[in-house]
C-alpha cells in the first residue's frame, strides 16, 4: 500500500475541534478536502503529519494559532464605530455577527465582524476571524493518495 510523499495530492476527511472539544469543522469522506503537498498552501504541520500516511490511516495534528489559517488575534482589527451607523432594523448586541463592507486596494469586500462591546455612543467591532488565536486540533484520515 502506498504512502503519502512530498509531491502528492491527498484527499482527506477530517474533524476540527478546539481545546474545549467544540467542533468547528467536519469534512466527510464523501466530499473530501484536497491538499496538494507540493504547494505552499498546505500548513507545514498538516503536511508533516500527512507524509508517510497510508490510505485509511488516521492521525491527529494540533496547529498553534500562528500556524493555522486563521492566525493570531490582532488588536488592529478591533474598531469602534458610532452606534448611529446602525439602522433601526439592526439592534446591536454583544456576540452579533455582522456582514461589514471593507475597502481594500480600491475593492469593497464583505467580511464578517463580531460585536464585542457596546458603549452608550459606540460599538466595538472585531474583524478577527472567530477562530483566530485558538489552537486547532484535527483528526485527519487519508482517503486517497494521487500522484501526477
Amino acid at each position: 500500500m502506498k504512502q503519502v510523499e512530498k509531491n502528492d495530492t491527498v484527499k482527506v476527511a477530517l474533524v476540527g475541534t478546539l481545546d474545549n472539544e467544540t467542533v468547528f469543522e467536519v469534512v466527510e469522506e464523501s466530499s473530501p478536502r484536497v491538499f496538494v503537498l507540493k504547494e505552499d498552501s498546505t500548513p507545514k504541520p498538516i503536511k508533516h503529519v500527512l507524509l508517510g500516511m497510508r490510505e485509511g490511516e488516521m492521525r491527529k495534528v494540533r496547529l498553534e494559532p500562528e500556524e493555522g489559517e486563521f492566525g493570531i488575534r490582532r488588536g488592529d482589527l478591533l474598531h469602534e464605530i458610532p452606534i448611529k451607523q446602525f439602522t433601526s432594523k439592526i439592534e446591536p448586541k454583544v456576540g452579533l455577527i455582522l456582514s461589514m463592507n471593507v475597502e481594500s486596494n480600491g475593492v469593497t469586500h464583505q467580511i464578517p465582524a463580531t460585536i464585542v462591546e457596546l458603549k452608550p455612543e459606540s460599538v466595538m467591532i472585531d474583524y478577527n476571524h472567530p477562530l483566530a488565536g485558538h489552537p486547532l486540533n484535527y483528526n485527519i484520515t487519508v482517503i486517497e493518495i494521487c500522484r501526477d
